[in-house]
């Protein structure tokens, strides 16, 4: 079969992937592979997908939508082969009510900031072990020094 044929997929993904800025993501993966279709919140815990593109492309955006970075953990994606409907001419997130959304937002915000948190405590360490070795060095440094002294004086 072609990889640029056009293809549909019905994608249900299942894991920690509603309210945590998961369906933000997919949309920015899905610009980036040329995917059009949609996602949107499951009753329950999952989220349903429709996505439209070229079969490689469309093998593309399921790898990158494995997502195992906290606060996301995609534990299950079923995918069903349909007919190309050419329906969509991007790729939207269908959002719930005001209040839905609302919380989705806090969610994300929340989902980045653990992030950075993260983020910072690695950058933390590093700085920690950073300053060791410094410290290390410094040591090093003043021992050939006072070292160089005593041959000299010698």
């Amino acid at each position: 079969m072609d990889p640029h044929t056009l293809s549909r997929y019905s994608i249900q993904v299942s894991g920690m992937v509603q309210r945590v800025g998961y369906p933000h993501i997919v949309q920015n993966i899905a610009r980036k592979y040329n995917i059009t279709g949609c996602i949107e919140n499951l009753e329950g815990y999952d989220v349903h997908i429709i996505a439209e593109g070229s079969l490689s492309d469309l093998d593309e955006f399921i790898k990158a939508i494995r997502i195992v970075e906290y606060p996301i953990h995609v534990e299950e994606i079923s995918i069903v082969k349909e007919e190309y409907s050419g329906e969509f001419s991007y790729f939207k997130v269908i959002r719930g009510s005001p209040e839905e959304e609302l919380a989705e937002r806090f969610d994300t915000a929340i989902a980045i900031f653990s992030r950075m948190e993260k983020k910072q405590d690695i950058a933390l360490e590093k700085h920690d072990k950073s300053i060791t070795l410094q410290e290390e060095t410094l040591a090093l440094q003043c021992q050939v020094r006072t070292e160089s002294f005593v041959n000299y004086i010698v």
